[in-house]
């Protein structure tokens, strides 16, 4: 009797899993075609009843997946060395019918590992299979909707978007300070794109979201402040700091999908809602009103504070005269470093030298005694005894 193939044998395990779990849960992941997000679906959502390669209509797939009324809801195909037949996807497309291919030759595993790409071709198939009876379904490619909601506009899904209260230590003052910190689509979402209803949120559950200026972004965005000593708690701490979620104590969340990309508006704290044409995400009043009110010091950079500039001096000014008395600082103390390693220096070898000198001056006091014999005949004594001689 001949062996199964691997493509029979992947499309028999396929529907033993889905007869086995009939009625339950039977989960395959994959990527979303329009959003690429993971995408998780339950092959057996709704499936009364499975055929295997019998005709449907026009087409014969490998697996037909049927509700009670015996009408096919989505067709599995099994890929080995070819792609199935492109009426098969017309007529799933025709039919409003869900197709779901699986590759066995997925050569993402073994590519660059072995120069045998024969042997890799039957390694991964092998390893596909034994991965379809643990149950961990890969979905390789398939004509499934995304399930996020679409904009009533242009249709494009919505993200979905996260705004996390959480409260945390003022890096100032050291007391407690409730901060809001978004994400979409688990990508970092900063204050300035909250919509009003965002930062309606964050208002009510005790933050303090202001138009601040930032020495650190060299520029003015929507930031979290700190009520007791009116400090902005900087982006870079609550986004970028890999030990941030170690020191914040979480609140509350909220989750909703939207607004869209690419038809939706923004919202200024300053100025309300502006249309946003993906061209800049500053606010366009706020840019006009940069573009009045210049340094007259630093004529390329924007003044933000004039009235803090009258009162204290410029701010530019300011801290470029206190990085310069920085450097000045820094160079002084680095000049009394060297003069005290110089003055070490010099004690180091005035001790050495001391040493020296104490060894000569103990061997001149101590001489070593005359050696007998060699120096007999030559002492003064002998000479003057002519009995010696």
């Amino acid at each position: 009797m001949p062996q199964p193939t691997p493509h029979q044998q992947a499309i028999s395990v396929i529907e033993k899993l889905v007869i086995d779990n009939l009625g339950g849960s039977l989960e395959a992941v994959g990527n979303c075609n329009q959003c690429s997000e993971e995408l998780t679906i339950n092959l057996v959502e709704r499936v009364a009843g499975v055929h295997r390669e019998k005709r449907i209509g026009t087409v014969r797939p490998d697996l037909s997946l049927l509700d009670q009324d015996g009408n096919p809801l989505r067709f599995i195909e099994v890929v080995d060395s070819h792609a199935p037949e492109s009426n098969v996807h017309e007529y799933a497309l025709a039919n409003g019918i869900e197709i779901v291919e699986v590759y066995l030759r997925a050569e993402r595993e073994f590519a660059g590992r072995r120069r045998n790409r024969a042997l890799d071709a039957a390694l991964t198939v092998q390893a596909r299979i034994r991965e379809l009876a643990a149950g961990r379904i890969r979905i390789d490619a398939h004509n499934l909707l995304c399930r996020k909601p679409p904009c009533r506009e242009c249709g494009t899904p919505l993200p979905l978007r996260t705004i996390t209260i959480r409260t945390t230590d003022c890096w100032n003052c050291g007391q407690n300070v409730n901060v809001a910190i978004g994400h979409q689509d688990g990508e970092d979402l900063w204050q300035d794109f909250f919509t009003t209803e965002e930062i309606a949120f964050a208002q009510a559950n005790g933050v303090t979201l202001q138009r601040r200026y930032s020495a650190t972004a060299e520029g003015k965005y929507l930031a979290n402040v700190c009520t007791s000593c009116n400090q902005i708690q900087g982006n870079w701490f609550l986004y970028v700091d890999p030990f941030h979620d170690r020191f914040n104590l979480f609140r509350t969340e909220k989750h909703e999908y939207g607004p869209c990309e690419k038809c939706a508006t923004r919202y200024c704290i300053t100025h309300g809602e502006y249309l946003d044409y993906r061209e800049t995400n500053h606010c366009p009043a706020c840019l006009e009103e940069a573009e009045r009110v210049m340094c007259p010091n630093k004529p390329d950079r924007e003044c933000f504070y004039p009235d803090r500039c009258q009162q204290g001096g410029c701010y530019f000014v300011n801290r470029e005269q206190q990085q310069l008395q920085e450097q000045q600082e820094w160079e002084r103390r680095q000049q009394e470093l060297r003069e005290l390693q110089k003055q070490k220096a010099l004690e180091e070898q005035e001790e050495r030298q001391q040493q020296s000198n104490g060894s000569v001056g103990k061997a001149i006091s101590n001489p070593k005694p005359a050696r007998r014999g060699s120096h007999a005949r030559e002492s003064p004594s002998n000479l003057d005894n002519p009995l010696a001689l």
